[in-house]
């Protein structure tokens, strides 16, 4: 009986353990409109607009830089960044942005930001946009 405790009380422990480890704290601070739009008024920030250029052509950020999440030059382009600015990210909706903002951590950004619902929730709340 007091093995038969012993391994479940250690299964569970494991287990706990294990779940802890896969559920690590998201590291990329997603911000709502009013706080990008607070974020990217600051010294040392660039926004970067991940999207293609034929969606930046439709309308962008004022002061947005581009740099396509897909195109296969994209690790080139991070990597010639100062890794010490704040770097506001935004897409359509937050997908790419997402993706661009992991890349952008692992390459050693440590103040990457993402806009919540991209620049779709930008242009909804009334912000303005450049083409």
């Amino acid at each position: 009986m007091k093995t038969r405790l012993f391994f479940l009380l250690s299964f569970l422990l494991i287990g706990t353990a294990t779940l802890a480890q896969s559920t690590k704290k998201d590291s990329v601070k997603v911000l709502s409109v009013a706080d990008f739009s607070k974020e990217v008024g600051k010294k040392n920030t660039a926004i970067i607009d991940v999207r293609t250029p034929e969606e930046v052509f439709e309308g962008h950020l004022a002061e947005s830089m581009n740099a396509n999440l897909l195109s296969e030059n994209f690790a080139e382009e991070i990597d010639v960044l100062n890794k010490k600015t704040t770097y506001p990210l935004y897409c359509r909706t937050g997908v790419k942005s997402r993706k661009a903002a992991d890349l952008m951590q692992k390459a050693g950004f440590k103040h990457v930001y993402m806009l919540d619902g991209g620049i779709t929730a930008w242009k909804e709340a009334g912000k303005p946009i450049e083409k």
